[in-house]
C-alpha cells in the first residue's frame, strides 16, 4: 500500500479566503503513513503538527500587521511595464494572514524570478482590512460592495491581468524562491500545458499535496500524499501530469483562462471551482501539471467558520462537479488500481529503470550513457521510476542536476528498496529497465527470494543493459597489471557474468564491439544503444584560438580506470611531454579524492574538480587525452570531447571501443610507448592541418552515429517492441 492510500485524505479542506472565513482543525492532518525521505539522510525532517505550526504563523502574522502601522511602514511591489505574470488574491477579513502574505511577496520580488503584478480583490472586508490595504503600494487593488465569492472574484481581478501568466494565490500562501518561475517555464519546457500547480506545504512541513487526482468513491477528488510529514519525500519530488491541482497556487495561461470562461460562478462561494476548472482543461486538450520545483507554505485560513456550513458547501458542489464531468472522469480509459490510482494519464509508458546510483553526467564509469537513456524516456513521455540501488544525492537540487524533473527519483536502500517497490507497486510497471550485472543479479535473487517471477511483476517489457561486459575489462586489467590472461577464464567469467540475460526480452550493449563478444557467449537478444548528443549550435572554436590539454573524467578512488591512466600518464608521459613542450598544460575536470588530487597537483596541471559547466574547458583546450589501460564499454568523454570540436589522443583500447577508424575524431598511441605517446600528443597539439582534419572526420562521424532523433527512435523500439513487430 502506497503512501496515498495509508493517509486519511480529506478533500478541500482548505477554506477560500476569498469566500468564507475559516480554521482547519489539526485532526484534519494526520501523521500516518510516513514514507521514507533521501533527503536529509543524517538529519530526517522533523515535522511539526499543524495545528502548532499554523499559530506559529499566526503569532508572526499578527506582528507583522502591527509593525506596519505602528512604524508607519507601507508595503510596495515594484511596477513593472510588461509583467510576465499576473497574481491575483482574494481576500476576506483575514488581514493578519494578508499582511504576511504581502509582505513576503514584495520583500522576496527579486526572488520571484519573473516579472509580476499584483492585483488584489477584496470581498468586502470589514475596516481592518481595509486599512491594510491603505498601505499597499504598486499594486492593483478591486474593492467589492458585497461577497461575490471565491470564483466571481478570481474573475474579476484575472480581467484586470496584463501577463501572459495568471497565477491566483490565497491570501494565506508563502512562496518559495522561484517557485513561481518554476511554475512559468513548465508552459514552455513541456507540451501542451495548460495549468500548472505547486507542492503545498504545512506550516510545520507536513504535506497538504502533491498533486491529486480522481477516484469513483464518495469523495471523488484525493489530494496525494496529504498528511505525509516529509515534504521531501521522493514521491513528492517528481514532476508530472495529474487531475487537478489546488485554487490555493494555481498558474493558468491568461488566453486559455479567457477561452474556458474563467472560474464557474455555479460554484460560488466556494469549493470545486478549481477541479472545475482544471478538468475543462483537460477537455480542452491542454495538460494539469504538478511542478515540484514549485514549493508554498500554505497556512489554511486560521480564523473561524463553522465546519458544518462547510460540509454543506463541498456536498453541495460535489455533486454539481459530478453531474457535469462524471463520464469524462471514470467512464473512459482503464480504470486504475493499486498504485496506478496516483496517476492521472493511463496510457503512459511505466518504467522502472534500476541502477548502482542516480547517474550524472560527471561521473563517468557508463553513468552519463545511463543519464541520456533515463531524461530521453521521460522526453518520450514515459513515466520513469529511477530506483539507485546503492546511493542517491542527499539533496533535491543536486539529485535532479541533470535529470529530467519528470522522473520519479526513489530513496537508496539496497535490497529492501527492491523488496518495497514489489510489495507496494505491483501490477503498476510496463517496462523493467536493469542497468549493470549486478544489479541484474541482484534483482532476479530479490524477485525468487520473494517467490515471484520479473513476469509476474512486469506487464510488458524486461530489458537488461550489460552497460559493458566487465568480464572483458577484468581479462584486460590481467593482462596490464599481471602480464598474462587466459582466454579461457575470460570464457568462464563471461558466461558467469551473463548467465541471467536469458531471461530478458532484450539486452543492450553499449557498442557493436560489445554486442559482437556477448554474441560469442550467449544466443540473446541483444542491440546496441551507445550515446545520444547533437553538436553545438554555436562552432567550436578553432585552432588558434586554443591550447593546452584535457582529461575530463571521474577520479573517486584508486583502482578506477580513470585513476590508473594518469597514474601511469603521469609517471610515463607527463615529464617526456614537459621536455618536448616545457610550457605544456593540463587542465583535470572530474569528481576527484582528496589524496588522488594531491598527486596530481604539479606545476603546469590545474586540477578543476568536479564543475558545473565544463563547456569552457572544452572551448578551451586543444587536445583531449584519455590514456586508458583498461575499461569496458564505450568511452563517453570521447564522444563528447570530439561533439566540442577537441580532438582526442588515445589508447588502442578505447580505439577499438569506440569503433572508428584512426584520424576520425582520435589519433592513437599503445600506452606501452611513452616516448611515442608523448611526441605524438606534441605532433597533434603543435600541427594544425592534423587537427583540423582530425577534428573535421570526428564531427562528421558525431553528427552521423549520434543523432538525438534516431537514439530516439532506438530507444522506442527496444521499450515497445511489440508496437512495431
Amino acid at each position: 500500500m502506497n503512501a496515498m492510500q495509508k493517509n486519511d485524505i480529506k478533500q478541500h479542506s482548505a477554506i477560500k479566503n476569498g469566500a468564507i472565513k475559516g480554521d482547519v482543525s489539526s485532526s484534519e492532518v494526520t501523521m500516518k503513513g510516513a514514507v521514507r525521505s533521501d533527503a536529509l539522510p543524517v538529519e530526517p525532517f522533523d515535522a511539526v503538527d499543524a495545528s502548532i505550526g499554523r499559530r506559529v504563523v499566526i503569532a508572526e502574522a499578527q506582528l507583522i500587521y502591527d509593525a506596519i502601522f505602528l512604524n508607519e511602514m507601507r508595503i510596495e511591489f515594484l511596477i513593472e511595464d510588461t509583467p510576465l505574470v499576473s497574481i491575483v488574491i482574494v481576500s476576506l477579513n483575514a488581514r493578519y494572514i494578508l499582511a504576511l502574505t504581502l509582505w513576503r511577496l514584495a520583500a522576496q520580488q527579486r526572488l520571484a524570478g519573473v516579472s509580476f503584478e499584483v492585483i488584489i480583490v477584496d470581498n468586502a472586508s470589514a475596516a481592518e482590512t481595509h486599512a491594510l490595504l491603505d498601505y499597499i503600494d504598486g499594486s492593483t487593488i478591486i474593492r467589492q460592495s458585497t461577497n461575490v465569492g471565491f470564483g466571481p472574484a478570481c474573475n474579476e481581478g484575472a480581467a484586470q491581468a496584463r501577463g501572459r501568466f495568471i497565477l491566483f494565490l490565497n491570501p494565506d500562501v508563502d512562496l518559495m524562491p522561484g517557485a513561481m518561475r518554476a511554475m512559468a517555464q513548465t508552459f514552455t519546457d513541456q507540451d501542451h500545458v495548460g495549468i500548472v500547480g505547486a507542492r503545498l506545504v504545512f506550516p510545520g512541513g507536513i504535506l497538504q499535496e502533491a498533486g491529486a487526482n480522481f477516484q469513483a468513491d464518495a469523495q471523488v477528488t484525493h489530494p496525494y500524499l496529504r498528511g505525509v510529514p516529509d515534504p521531501f519525500t521522493p514521491e513528492a519530488s517528481f514532476t508530472r501530469e495529474v487531475g487537478y491541482v489546488s485554487g490555493a497556487v494555481l498558474m493558468i495561461e491568461g488566453a486559455l483562462f479567457k477561452a474556458l470562461g474563467g472560474f464557474d460562478n455555479a460554484y460560488a462561494p466556494a469549493y470545486f471551482e478549481d477541479t472545475d476548472l482544471c478538468v475543462r482543461c483537460h477537455q480542452a486538450g491542454r495538460r494539469v501539471i504538478y511542478q515540484a520545483r514549485a514549493t508554498a507554505i500554505h497556512f489554511e485560513n486560521a480564523t473561524s467558520v463553522k465546519r458544518a456550513d462547510v460540509e454543506v458547501l463541498l456536498d453541495r458542489n460535489r455533486a454539481l462537479f459530478l453531474d457535469r464531468h462524471r463520464n469524462w472522469l471514470f467512464e473512459q480509459g482503464p480504470r486504475p488500481i493499486g498504485f496506478a490510482i496516483r496517476d492521472h494519464e493511463p496510457w503512459g509508458l511505466r518504467v522502472l529503470f534500476v541502477d548502482d546510483t542516480v547517474p550524472h553526467l560527471d561521473m563517468g564509469a557508463g553513468y552519463p550513457r545511463a543519464n541520456h537513456i533515463v531524461n530521453t524516456m521521460a522526453q518520450l513521455g514515459y513515466r520513469v521510476t529511477l530506483y539507485p540501488v546503492y546511493r542517491a544525492d542527499a539533496e533535491q537540487a543536486q539529485r535532479y542536476r541533470d535529470i529530467d524533473q519528470r522522473v520519479e527519483i526513489l530513496a537508496s536502500e539496497e535490497r529492501e528498496g527492491i523488496a518495497k517497490i514489489i510489495g507496494e507497486r505491483s501490477d503498476y510497471f510496463d517496462v523493467l529497465w536493469v542497468s549493470r550485472p549486478h544489479n541484474i543479479g541482484l534483482v532476479i535473487q530479490i524477485f525468487r527470494d520473494s517467490g515471484l517471477s520479473l513476469r509476474d511483476f512486469v506487464k510488458s517489457r524486461i530489458i537488461f543493459d550489460s552497460e559493458a561486459l566487465f568480464a572483458s575489462r577484468a581479462f584486460v586489467t590481467d593482462m596490464v597489471l599481471g602480464g598474462s590472461g587466459i582466454a579461457a577464464d575470460l570464457a568462464r567469467h563471461a558466461i558467469s557474468e551473463i548467465q541471467h540475460y536469458a531471461v530478458a526480452d532484450q539486452v543492450v550493449c553499449v557498442s557493436d564491439a560489445e554486442a559482437r563478444l556477448l554474441a560469442s557467449y550467449s544466443h540473446v537478444n541483444a542491440t546496441v544503444l551507445g550515446h545520444a548528443m547533437a553538436l553545438p549550435e554555436v562552432a567550436a572554436p578553432p585552432f588558434s584560438e586554443r591550447s593546452g590539454f584535457l582529461f575530463i573524467g571521474a577520479l573517486s578512488q584508486d583502482g578506477q580506470p580513470n585513476v590508473d591512466s594518469l597514474d601511469w600518464f603521469f609517471d610515463a608521459v607527463w615529464p617526456r611531454l614537459r621536455l618536448l613542450m616545457p610550457d605544456a598544460t593540463l587542465h583535470i575536470v572530474g569528481t576527484i579524492g582528496p589524496a588522488i588530487r594531491a598527486r596530481y597537483t604539479r606545476p603546469g596541471v590545474s586540477v578543476m574538480g568536479r564543475v558545473t559547466e565544463a563547456e569552457p574547458f572544452f572551448d578551451a583546450a586543444r587536445v583531449c587525452i584519455a590514456p586508458t589501460r583498461f575499461a569496458a564499454g564505450i568511452p563517453h568523454k570521447v564522444h563528447e570531447a570530439v561533439r566540442h570540436g577537441i580532438p582526442c589522443f588515445v589508447t588502442p583500447i578505447l580505439a577499438e571501443q569506440i569503433g572508428w577508424e584512426e584520424g576520425v575524431g582520435y589519433v592513437s598511441c599503445d600506452w606501452l610507448e611513452p616516448d611515442a605517446f608523448a611526441e605524438g600528443l606534441v605532433r597533434l597539439h603543435e600541427t594544425a592541418s592534423l587537427w583540423n582534419s582530425v577534428q573535421a572526420a570526428g564531427l562528421m562521424r558525431i553528427s552521423s552515429e549520434c543523432a538525438p532523433e534516431a537514439y530516439r527512435e532506438r530507444l522506442r523500439r527496444i521499450c515497445e517492441a511489440s508496437t512495431f513487430s
